[in-house]
């Protein structure tokens, strides 16, 4: 199941706010060294993180770029991929 547009862009948006707010933080308060590491860390962590997730969701469709829907494996066994195939030579290892 794929997650709707507009919570991805919700999703993306918040953590970049988040982020910038944790990088603001550590540039503008004075704090002992633990809470300006936290802030700096998780700042650039949750800024890298929004990016990634809107970059994923503009990037990556369902479908290419004639509108066809792009092909997967379990639609044509029904939902099951079946057995994996064993290894050649048929022997243990």
């Amino acid at each position: 199941m794929r997650a709707s547009r507009t919570f991805n862009i919700v999703y993306a948006v918040a953590l970049i706010l988040v982020g910038a707010a944790l990088l603001a933080a550590w540039l503008l308060l004075d704090m002992a060294s633990l809470w300006e590491g936290f802030c700096l860390g998780a700042g650039i962590t949750l800024l890298a993180a929004g990016i990634y997730v809107a970059a994923a969701f503009v990037w990556k469709g369902s479908t290419d770029a004639s509108g066809t829907e792009y092909w997967l494996p379990s639609r044509d066994t029904g939902g099951s991929a079946g057995p994996l195939p064993g290894p050649k030579g048929g022997g243990q290892p």
